[in-house]
């Protein structure tokens, strides 16, 4: 059940671009009009802005406006609005509810200064709190599920939305990257446990990329490596990436589409031969259900992945403290 603690006074696209966590958009001003009110600042100065703004919110839908931040506001017990700054139109909203005799907290220095403390917050390693364990292994060794059943762990491929490879897009929507950083950084603050878990993860997931000093911290804490067989892998990675997706209502025929397209993006890195190869063999898994369904699989580990992941997992092996399955 969702659960809002923040009415974000903003427009749909300043939202759209990052929120706090927990938060509402029910704009005062909406993307229109917030730009009109914008330039009319610019020429005229702060007083004609005003106006405007005034007449653009006025009669029937100011009412229903206020009516709507009353009823939301007494659903799900808010205590706090903000804007950008914390500003003007946190003020007037406060003004047009007190009128109303709802009593509610302005967001000192709005999302901008939200903000300010999560890049902080990212901008020096020693700024990080607790033992970091960081959870690794060859692609398919079930690191992710692992992760979903640890207490201690945040899953950073389950709020970026995205399983961390070339082929690791899902059917949802990722976030923005600031709602990617203001997420993950509520969940580190809220975080109990002096042990942290992660998995281990490049800086990028997907189109998003971990912030500040966040890559760093995991790349100098203690590594444990999970080691699973190939095969068991592989039907691991069959499982995730073409069964459930099935079950999710994607069609096969998508997902050959996906994964040819992701396929090409590692052409150059898998050499010539080896991208016809596995090519052909992806073709034939999808197109005939019968015939090397998961060969397509193995060889993407055995060409490619594998050996990224033995030269990573090289690297950091002073920081490995326990191996296996």
């Amino acid at each position: 059940m969702t659960h809002y603690k923040f009415i974000d006074l903003r427009s749909e696209n300043e939202f759209k671009k990052g929120t706090i966590p927990e938060s509402i958009n029910i704009p005062i001003l909406n993307n229109y009009e917030y730009e009109q009110v914008g330039v009319d600042y610019k020429n005229y100065g702060k007083q004609s802005a005003i106006k405007l703004a005034n007449s653009l919110i006025s009669g029937e839908r100011k009412q229903n406006l206020i009516e709507y931040w009353i009823q939301i506001i007494h659903r799900y017990q808010i205590k706090s609005i903000f804007c950008k700054r914390g500003g003007l139109r946190s003020l007037t909203a406060k003004m047009w509810l007190r009128k109303k005799n709802i009593s509610i907290k302005v967001l000192g220095g709005g999302y901008k200064g939200y903000r300010k403390k999560v890049i902080e917050l990212h901008s020096k390693v020693d700024n990080y709190k607790g033992n970091w364990n960081i959870l690794s292994g060859y692609t398919g060794s079930g690191k992710t599920t692992l992760i979903k059943r640890l207490s201690a762990a945040i899953d950073l491929e389950g709020i970026a939305k995205h399983r961390g490879s070339t082929f690791g897009a899902t059917n949802k929507l990722q976030p923005s990257q600031q709602d990617f950083e203001n997420i993950l950084t509520n969940r580190y603050l809220k975080h109990p446990f002096q042990n942290l878990i992660l998995e281990n993860e490049s800086r990028n997931i997907g189109a998003v990329a971990l912030p500040g000093k966040f890559y760093e911290k995991m790349q100098s804490s203690n590594i444990v490596l999970l080691e699973s067989q190939l095969h068991t892998r592989v039907n691991n990675i069959y499982e995730e990436y073409v069964l459930k997706p099935q079950v999710q209502g994607v069609e096969k025929s998508r997902l050959l589409q996906n994964y040819s397209k992701a396929l090409i993006k590692i052409r150059n890195r898998l050499g010539g031969d080896n991208y016809l190869l596995i090519k052909n063999k992806l073709e034939m898994a999808f197109l005939n259900s019968n015939l090397d369904e998961k060969l397509w699989i193995q060889l993407l580990l055995e060409k490619y992945y594998d050996k990224f992941y033995k030269h990573k997992i090289d690297i950091l092996e002073k920081n490995i403290i326990y191996r296996g399955d």
